[in-house]
C-alpha cells in the first residue's frame, strides 16, 4: 500500500510539470494566433473606417434627393389638383352641345 502511494506521489511530482507545461504551450500558441488575427484587424480597420464614411456620405446625400424630390412631387400634385379644379369648371358652364344630324345627300 505504501509502495502505490508512493509511487503515485512522484509520479504526480515528476508528470504534473509537464502536463502544465504542455497547457502553457498551448496557451502560448493560441496567443500568438489571436495576436496575429488583432494585428490583421488593426490593419483593416482605416480601409473599413474609410468605407463607412464613404457609405455615410452617400447615405445624407440620398436622404437629401429624397426630400427634394418629395417637395417636388408634393407641388405638382398641388398644380394637377388646380388644374382638375379648373377643367371640371369649364365643362360644367358650357351647355350640353346638340348633336349633329347627318345630312342625307
Amino acid at each position: 500500500m505504501r509502495k502505490t502511494i508512493l509511487s503515485a506521489v512522484i509520479f504526480s511530482v515528476l508528470f504534473l510539470p509537464v502536463l502544465s507545461g504542455c497547457e502553457s504551450k498551448k496557451m502560448k500558441e493560441e496567443n500568438a494566433r489571436l495576436k496575429q488575427q488583432v494585428d490583421v484587424l488593426n490593419k483593416e480597420k482605416p480601409a473599413m473606417m474609410a468605407q463607412m464614411s464613404q457609405l455615410t456620405a452617400q447615405l445624407d446625400e440620398q436622404k437629401k434627393r429624397v426630400a427634394d424630390l418629395e417637395k417636388e412631387n408634393t407641388g405638382l400634385k398641388a398644380k394637377v389638383a388646380e388644374l382638375e379644379k379648373k377643367a371640371a369648371k369649364p365643362a360644367a358652364k358650357k351647355p350640353a352641345a346638340k348633336p349633329k344630324s347627318k345630312k342625307k345627300k
